[in-house]
């Protein structure tokens, strides 16, 4: 089932809100602006729907959205080092929009863009395919590329999200979502309280930049290692350098497996999100900056309210020998997938 309604208007485009919802009394609130997630229902142990991601107050919050709630991040997700690339010997230079490094496609990338969209309904659940054509030069990305963002929910409480892209040039393409989830349902407890487990072995060194060194650093006998499931907050203020250069997690996670590489827990209420991804790699960002947003039901949001599972190639890959370069040619298909399969334990 879905509900489409008017959201705002931007430089005299509309942006609709569509809230598709399944049996099981789970519901996603989509917006056309950014192909962004902006509100997830899903039951506690009592079959109480609540909120489970950060949410602006107010819709308008979205179209600057500096903390990127919710949105499709392109055409390249995470930093990269001085903004600046070299592909078939021939140098480009993007926009610095953190700091001294690119990041997130831009000051006008995927996230602040108007998409297409049209949707599927099926006996398994509903989808909104989102669509977006980047032009050859936009970001100073080269080719024109052709992105599609596909969420569906079905009826046994999963939500995937498909990713496809296509471009007429060799150029960069690394897309991923950048909701912020808590468990406890309309934020009622820190997610340090909140578990997790990353199936593992390695993790990217970051430099004071937050750049990948291109060293991996063995998760073992660091606050790194969440092999076995463990509260998010039992090591995150620990006197580790990697933790202090993030000012907490904001560090890629290489995964291991096919299934089920990530899972995050509450006990409280009995959620529990199991996430499935085809990417080699996840950065988990435990919303380490909050700037006073103001968060649906009156909320002022505060550091470690959310945490963000991006799953991706590895960020800043084309400027390492080491990892996937995200490198996207013409004549190829560019496909990945992520699952989010919710449950109570």
């Amino acid at each position: 089932m879905f509900h489409i309604e008017k959201a705002f208007d931007v430089e005299g485009q509309s942006v609709e809100l569509i809230t598709i919802t399944n049996n099981n009394n789970m519901e996603v609130k989509l917006l056309s602006y950014g192909g962004a997630m902006v509100e997830l229902l899903v039951p506690d142990k009592e079959n109480a729907a609540e909120n489970i991601m950060l949410t602006y107050q107010n819709l308008e919050d979205y179209i600057e959205n500096p903390a990127y709630f919710g949105v499709t991040v392109g055409r390249t997700s995470g930093r990269i080092r001085s903004g600046e690339f070299d592909l078939n010997g021939k140098p480009y230079k993007l926009t610095k929009n953190f700091g001294v490094n690119h990041c997130h496609g831009g000051a006008e990338g995927f996230s602040y863009r108007v998409w297409s969209y049209n949707i599927i309904e099926a006996d398994q659940g509903t989808s909104v395919e989102f669509k977006y054509h980047s032009a050859d030069g936009e970001e100073s990305y080269p080719g024109n590329l052709d992105a599609k963002v596909t969420y569906t929910l079905q009826q046994d409480n999963v939500l995937t999200i498909e990713y496809k892209a296509e471009t007429d040039k060799e150029t960069l393409c690394n897309l991923t979502n950048h909701s912020h989830f808590n468990l406890s349902g309309n934020y009622k407890r820190n997610v340090t309280e909140q578990y997790m487990r990353i199936t593992s072995k390695g993790f990217l060194e970051l430099n004071n930049n937050l750049i990948p060194t291109g060293k991996v650093i063995d998760v073992k006998n660091t606050p790194m290692d969440f092999n076995l499931r463990k509260l998010i907050g039992r090591d995150i203020e620990k006197d580790y350098e990697q933790l202090k250069i993030g000012n907490g997690y904001d560090h890629p996670w290489l995964l291991e497996g096919k299934l089920n590489q990530i899972e995050m827990y509450d006990s409280v209420s009995g959620r529990k999100m199991n996430i499935t991804t085809t990417y080699p790699s996840v950065v988990i960002y435990s919303f380490n900056y909050p700037n006073n947003e103001s968060l649906k039901g009156g909320k002022t949001a505060e550091k470690h309210d959310g945490i963000c599972f991006e799953t991706q190639f590895e960020p800043d890959g084309i400027n390492s020998e080491r990892f996937s370069r995200s490198i996207l040619k013409p004549g190829k298909v560019y496909y990945e997938k992520t699952e989010y399969r919710f449950s109570i334990e």
